[in-house]
């Protein structure tokens, strides 16, 4: 430690260069926002500073910032320039914290139409029936009314601020570099989903953006990280290089890349977030993306009701450029629409998708088909003691539909036993040690019939 660190206490207590700084307005800033209500906040300013030990209030801050994660560094003198301590002041000026300042003190205050000096006994707590809500001695009398204060106290803060004991060896104008996490920043996809000739897919991503954070972010350079990044520690993430990706986008739209194991969607041009807004921007836009129907009955190798039951319907398509996709999709809702007969858009159905890299399957359930129903019953047991060896299955589709469709049957085996299938009328696909599926083909307005045996052990 230098001689002059380890005089800043005299210094400040002495020194005519102790000031008190407000900060000017941001000249460059930077907002990556993350999916789980946190943002990184990058700002560029320029400050006045002297030369030694000073307090510094730098405004315009988040209420929602984590003061501990703050980086500052001077670009103009970075080893010169440094914060010995940071306090974070969140004493907002309003009608209770400045009453609360002359509690116990002489105001004066409008008792029955007339301005008198009274003593302050409670600031109190305003309500729909006492809207002021003061608590007033006047002349040993209490009374609730309207007053007025002869100074504004010191120490009051019109919006959240950090103040620093910070310490220069440059005087003069310092452009600074600040970095924070935030709360109250998130954002989500939504993906509007168009079906067309052949279940073709025309496909919109738009990013939802929400500022709650309690501060206005002007003209910023937005970046958006895709992936569930781990909080425990409270350090700022840091920032490597990424491989960029394939990904259409217009000029001034989103690119993206792989960074660290997240993905990071780069605006190319700025926006400005206020707080308390929500805003959209669109994300990624693919048009032709072959997708395919399908039609999925799932059941469960304990389920005997042998009642009717509906048929899911699912859009399908392989996230790859092959298929006309092939970015990496945020997790968020597809929606999806079809033109009627008239030509008009009508909504079909809606599901979640998660984080989705590239070359990866995508299924949307949209709903249950109207005119397709499955039924399943157990038409054997064989038991063996106290054990079930094996069971046997029916399942009945059927098709009241103008075309003949293929149903999917998912069959949900033991997850605890070694199993085996006998005698099945289809063929059939063990997916894994927890499900069977079968493709069956049913004919316009007819029914088709499944049957197997499950053999445990």
């Amino acid at each position: 430690m230098t001689l002059r660190r380890a005089l800043i206490t005299v210094l400040i207590t002495l020194s005519a260069g102790a000031i008190a700084g407000l900060a000017s307005a941001e000249t460059g800033m930077e907002l990556t926002v993350y999916n789980d209500d946190l943002a990184l906040v990058k700002e560029l300013r320029s400050i006045e500073l002297q030369r030694g030990a000073q307090e510094y209030t730098y405004t315009g801050v988040p209420g929602r910032i984590l003061p501990e994660t703050v980086h500052f560094r001077s670009l103009r003198d970075p080893d010169g320039t440094v914060v010995l301590e940071q306090n974070y002041r969140y004493d907002l000026l309003d009608r209770t914290s400045l009453l609360e300042r002359y509690r116990g003190q002489e105001v004066r205050a409008m008792v029955d139409g007339q301005w008198k000096t009274v003593r302050l006994l409670a600031a109190g707590n305003p309500s729909n029936d006492e809207p002021l809500g003061r608590i007033l001695d006047v002349g040993g009398e209490i009374h609730i009314e309207g007053f007025i204060l002869p100074e504004l106290p010191e120490g009051l803060l019109l919006e959240p601020s950090l103040v620093w004991l910070l310490d220069a060896d440059k005087g003069g104008q310092h452009d600074v570099e600040l970095s924070y996490l935030t709360g109250g920043v998130s954002w989500r996809a939504d993906y509007v989903a168009v079906v067309g000739e052949k279940d073709a897919l025309d496909l919109t991503g738009w990013v939802t953006l929400d500022n709650r954070s309690g501060k206005r972010y002007p003209d910023a350079q937005l970046k958006l990280v895709a992936g569930d990044v781990n909080r425990v520690q409270p350090a700022a993430p840091r920032y490597g290089k990424g491989v960029a990706m394939a990904m259409e986008a217009r000029d001034g739209g989103f690119q993206e890349e792989s960074f660290f194991e997240y993905h990071l969607y780069s605006l190319g041009r700025k926006v400005t977030l206020s707080d308390n807004e929500q805003k959209q921007v669109e994300l990624l836009r693919a048009a032709g993306i072959k997708a395919q129907r399908k039609y999925v009955f799932n059941s469960n190798v304990w389920q005997e009701d042998g009642q009717p039951r509906a048929v899911a319907v699912t859009m399908e398509f392989a996230n790859d450029a092959k298929s006309g996709a092939g970015m990496a999709l945020p997790k968020g809702t597809v929606r999806v629409y079809q033109a009627d007969a008239a030509g008009q858009l009508q909504f079909v159905g809606e599901d979640e998708v998660p984080h989705t890299p590239e070359g990866e399957q995508v299924r949307l359930k949209l709903g249950d088909a109207f005119d397709i129903r499955g039924e399943r019953v157990q038409t054997a047991i064989d038991r063996r003691g106290n054990e079930i060896f094996s069971r046997s299955f029916k399942i009945t589709l059927r098709n009241h539909k103008d075309s003949a469709v293929t149903v999917e049957v998912l069959e949900a085996t033991p997850p605890y036993l070694e199993w085996s299938v006998r005698d099945a009328s289809q063929n059939y696909e063990r997916r894994s040690s927890r499900e069977l599926a079968f493709a069956v083909d049913v004919p316009a307005k007819g029914e088709a019939m499944l049957a197997y045996t499950l053999v445990t052990r």
